[in-house]
């Protein structure tokens, strides 16, 4: 099961990516998209509580920042 894989990052060109999460169910996640928070060097978020429980789902260890400015 993907879930309990860890995702490995592969290097990404220095710039801002924009990785829609699941609403819902995590499995739902593609695999680009876990793949570019693996490699990111931060990943800012809205939640950053909510974020933490889909980087742990799949072994994805980055400091995150909240970021909610409406």
């Amino acid at each position: 099961m993907i879930g309990q894989s860890e995702i490995s990052a592969r290097p990404l060109e220095p710039a801002l990516y924009l990785v829609a999460t699941p609403i819902g169910n995590l499995a739902d996640i593609t695999l680009r998209a876990l793949e570019t928070l693996a490699a990111a060097d931060i990943v800012a978020c809205e939640d950053t509580r909510v974020s933490r429980v889909l980087l742990d789902r799949y072994g994805i260890r980055r400091r995150t920042s909240a970021y909610h400015e409406h």
